[in-house]
């Protein structure tokens, strides 16, 4: 009989699962005895536990993992993110619908108006320019 098969006749041995038919066989078979013998020693070196985990303990376990992994700022800062996000489309929609002509027509009149007080006011913005930065610049340079 072959090696890898007499192993797994014997492991069948150890555990109840063995047929009829593979019980004679494994008698048959002339060195059994020795390996069976190994597997004897092997199955006592190792030791059984006393109690056995519940089956469900490892996904348990792994969920907690899990979990714990998560920062907690994460967790905490999602609803105020999401609601952020939410008022910035808001604002964009709000402003972009709301097209009014009146403040477009009201900056370009306040734009075309030049008068006298306007022109003393960029004269006298230049003279405390060119006051402050001491060089005689043309303001036309700036």
């Amino acid at each position: 009989m072959k090696t890898r098969t007499l192993e797994k006749l014997l492991l069948l041995e150890q555990s109840g699962e063995l047929t009829p038919r593979q019980r004679r066989a494994l008698a048959r078979a002339a060195d059994a005895e020795p390996k069976r013998r190994e597997l004897n020693a092997l199955r006592e070196a190792v030791r059984s536990p006393d109690v056995e985990p519940d089956p469900w303990a490892a996904a348990k376990i792994a969920a907690r993992l899990h979990e714990e992994r998560r920062p907690v700022l994460i967790r905490a800062c999602k609803p105020a993110l999401a609601l952020a996000a939410c008022l910035a489309l808001v604002v964009g929609i709000w402003n972009f619908r709301q097209t009014s002509p009146a403040p477009v027509v009201i900056a370009m009149t306040e734009m075309g108006v030049w008068n006298a007080q306007f022109e003393e006011d960029l004269v006298e913005l230049e003279s405390l320019i060119l006051a402050i930065s001491g060089d005689p610049l043309d303001i036309m340079e700036m």
